[in-house]
């Protein structure tokens, strides 16, 4: 190895990235040389004529990872910093591991070797390692390894362009985000909105040397804008803004329409699904996924939406009976929808998230999770001091089980910041396996938020919603880092089915709702009493709240993402605001604004995995509030039936299809029931 490359901070695979020594220059080079060895790999295998797990399977998982652990840091870099130097670094390793992956997938004598290296030694394999190599396998069909030449060929090149347009899809909506800011001289024009918001966005103004006050589409200011604002039209400038990112009606003048992006999106996926034969991409997407068919999606869905539709209708028209009564607008509008539902909640159920928020210090809501999963799993999670971060604000920590055993790490990332993507997510860093000494090499994992950071003058205080945002992200993260099995492919959330992935996570934000729970860690920043009962009884009056449009909100997307997918006709120009109109017909509840371009922001599903899968948040509703029912009927915070979480489902990663783990923790196939009963609709 030449003397430039030795000093490559992502080539030195140590148990965590050296993030204070990765450098721009750094990223395409270690992409470039781990590539490269990994062909010479491969190349190697495809002829071997003795294959054994050691010399086979496990070579390729090793090579594999070490491009795996230098990806990632490169990959969520573009994420939380986005600047033009990682953003080019980025596109041009995404570029090359694409088509690299691509090739890999279509390459019949690789195929061949493990189709030979699994027959043989089927009988004699574990049951981790089956299950690995038949999803290795279906992997290389749905690639198009059967395909000939000329099919193979262009099959990978409608890879490699849809992997540039997902990523040039996600750009352009950080990009619009960036762009846009709104300054404000008198705070009189901020009236209504939280001391701490308004203080943000004076500090913003200072930063970017402003006089008065910079409001930005990062989502706390962008929340705190539209349920506080008093001033309407300050509330509908900057809803206008928000909903027409990556679009032609945004305010700011610039190259960051999604409109084309999404017509080539949709036309390359269904260019690939035709070539495997599948009559369009909702079929290929199902063939690894828990739903059978694209039929069995609808209905969940049309059922769905039927139980939500009088609950949403009844809880509409309640609050323009009362933005009438209380002459707060003639009309209600979108920008004044979590304004109005804000007032409405504070004066009939006596909460106001201002007050709520009191209870909730970033600080203790900390505290208090790593306490439950302490009670729950048995495990300790420890703060571990260091520098070696990418942002001041970042924190890592690790996590040993009741015998002291080291079973994960994690960053925590709470804050929004500039060059930050939007959302909330957790993303593997390093993955669980066993390496070929024999030692385990611990699962890492980023974990993600976007929440109003402290002031000069304020601790950060979490929204209850902010509560439930992080605890779903970290489900994902436990599940990620609490796995026992040894192979990268099917530890933690790889091979897991995508509408089950959501199940920890969802299994987590019931916890949020649980006066058990809230009394270890909400506690008023100044007081130090804890949430009373009163407050709590009233929190917990507002969970079913407007229930009924939440659930047709989510039922919109993910019709719309799926009736988009399942539409195998070739013009695509329009089709997704064609497909978004027809479905709102049924959904919308409030008139849309012409400016409204949600789709051309819509990044879970264009830019995100989600495609024809955005149903999987509601279908994994269904097990998670099911397998939460388990501990409702015990003594809640149990030991006993966590541990059995632990170990059904969160242990086992993909070893075993999602059905069977859920039966094998809860008895039996998973009920509609609870899901409804949490949701108020029955």
């Amino acid at each position: 190895m030449n003397k430039n490359l030795r000093k490559n901070a992502l080539l030195e695979q140590k148990s965590l990235p050296s993030f204070t020594k990765i450098k721009e220059e750094h990223m395409y080079q270690a992409i470039k040389l781990l590539v490269d060895e990994n062909k010479t790999l491969i190349k190697s295998l495809e002829k071997k004529e003795k294959l054994s797990w050691s010399n086979f399977v496990q070579k390729i998982e090793e090579s594999d990872d070490k491009i795996s652990k230098a990806w990632a840091p490169i990959r969520h870099l573009n994420s939380v910093m986005n600047n033009p130097k990682i953003r080019k670094q980025y596109e041009k390793c995404l570029k090359l591991l694409t088509s690299y992956y691509g090739k890999i997938g279509q390459n019949d004598k690789l195929f061949s070797q493990y189709e030979k290296f699994y027959k043989e030694n089927r009988k004699k394999l574990n049951p981790h390692q089956n299950k690995l190599l038949s999803d290795i396998l279906k992997g290389f069909r749905l690639s198009g390894v059967h395909l000939d030449s000329k099919k193979r060929k262009l099959f990978r090149d409608c890879q490699n362009k849809l992997a540039e347009l997902e990523a040039k899809f996600e750009q352009n909506i950080l990009d619009s985000t960036t762009a846009w800011e709104l300054n404000v001289e008198k705070e009189e024009q901020l009236k209504g909105m939280p001391s701490n918001s308004i203080e943000t966005a004076a500090e913003i103004a200072k930063s970017r040397n402003h006089k008065g006050y910079t409001l930005t589409l990062d989502q706390p200011c962008y929340m705190a804008v539209m349920t506080y604002a008093n001033d309407r039209a300050l509330r509908k400038k900057v809803y206008l803004a928000y909903a027409s990112r990556a679009s032609k009606k945004f305010p700011v003048k610039g190259q960051w329409d999604n409109t084309e992006v999404i017509e080539e999106i949709l036309n390359l996926r269904q260019i690939m699904s035709e070539i495997l034969g599948f009559e369009n991409f909702a079929e290929y997407s199902l063939a690894t996924k828990m739903a059978k068919n694209p039929e069995d999606v609808i209905c969940f869905l049309n059922d769905l939406k039927k139980k939500a539709k009088k609950k949403s209708q009844n809880e509409i028209s309640e609050l323009r009976k009362y933005a009438k009564k209380k002459s707060l607008v003639k009309e209600l509008l979108p920008w004044d929808l979590a304004f109005i539902a804000e007032k409405y909640k504070e004066e009939n159920f006596g909460v106001s998230q201002e007050e709520l928020k009191k209870y909730f210090p970033v600080e203790n809501v900390i505290m208090g999770l790593f306490k439950l999963v302490k009670d729950l799993y048995g495990i300790d999670v420890i703060q571990k001091r260091t520098k070696d971060v990418w942002h001041k604000d970042v924190r890592l920590y690790e996590i040993f089980d009741k015998s002291k055993k080291l079973r994960g790490k994690f960053y925590f990332d709470l804050y929004a910041r500039q060059h930050k993507r939007g959302g909330a997510w957790m993303d593997e860093c390093i993955q669980r396996r066993v390496k070929s000494n024999g030692s385990i090499q611990p699962p890492v994992a980023f974990i993600t938020c976007n929440s109003s950071p402290p002031t000069k003058n304020s601790p950060a205080f979490f929204t209850h919603y902010d509560v439930e945002t992080l605890f779903h992200e970290f489900g994902h993260g436990l599940q990620h880092m609490l796995t026992t099995v040894n192979y990268a492919g099917i530890s933690g959330i790889s091979g897991v089915e995508w509408d089950a992935v959501e199940l920890p996570s969802q299994f987590m934000e019931n916890w949020c709702w649980e006066k058990e729970v809230l009394d270890t860690f909400a506690f008023h920043f100044e007081t130090k009493t804890k949430l009373p009962n009163s407050l709590f009884k009233k929190l917990l009056a507002t969970k079913n709240y407007n229930s009924g449009m939440a659930l047709i909100r989510q039922v919109e997307f993910s019709l719309f993402d799926f009736l988009l997918h399942m539409n195998g006709q070739k013009n695509k120009a329009k089709l997704a605001d064609k497909i978004l109109a027809n479905v709102r017909k049924e959904t919308s509840l409030i008139p849309v604004h012409q400016n409204n371009k949600f789709q051309n922001s819509f990044a879970h599903i264009f830019a995100g995995g989600y495609a024809a899968g955005y149903y999987s948040y509601k279908w994994a509703e269904v097990l998670s509030a099911d397998a939460f029912m388990a501990f409702k009927e015990q003594k809640l915070v149990d030991r006993k039936v966590g541990n059995r979480f632990m170990k059904k489902i969160l242990e086992t990663g993909g070893s075993k299809p999602a059905l069977e783990l859920f039966v094998d923790f809860r008895g039996r196939e998973p009920k509609i029931e609870p899901l409804l009963q949490s949701l108020g609709l029955k």
